[in-house]
């Protein structure tokens, strides 16, 4: 019996001492799928509200990738997003795409952020996806919801 009694205080120590490590979180968001053609840009905004001052911000790092259709990444990035910015992250029709003339690729875009614990996220991005045009710089789309994944 003393021995049962003995066991369970260990392993129950065991389950507390687990508990109070620090596990970072992970949190995955993604964008509904939105139409780019020829001569369009895909833009990818990042806002990092911070805090109120005097209270020091945190800086958030996220990683981006825009998917097409059939799940393909088509462009991967990390950045890092001080308090109180927004930072873009392009995908363009031509150069990061290669689309032919008068063609279409349905894409969307995911944010991976990671946070110390699971009990208080410390970063907070609020993603807004836009389409607009290459050449007159004229937004075309946008789209501001994003779903968590995870």
């Amino acid at each position: 019996m003393l021995y049962a009694s003995r066991l369970m205080c260990a392993l129950t120590m065991g389950a507390i001492a687990l508990a109070a490590q620090t596990v970072p979180a992970e949190t995955v968001r993604t964008t509904a799928m939105v139409g780019i053609a020829t001569g369009q840009t895909a833009r990818l905004n990042l806002l990092n509200p911070g805090i109120l001052p005097p209270a020091p911000g945190v800086v958030c790092t996220a990683a981006v990738t825009y998917l097409d259709g059939a799940g393909n990444v088509r462009k991967s990035v990390t950045v890092t997003v001080d308090p109180g910015k927004s930072v873009p992250v392009d995908l363009h029709s031509d150069a990061d795409l290669s689309l032919a003339p008068a063609s279409r690729l349905e894409i969307r875009a995911t944010i991976v952020t990671t946070s110390a614990t699971t009990a208080v996220p410390a970063c907070k991005l609020i993603p807004t996806l836009e389409i607009f045009d290459s050449i007159t710089g004229r937004t075309q789309a946008v789209v501001g919801k994003v779903e968590t994944v995870n």
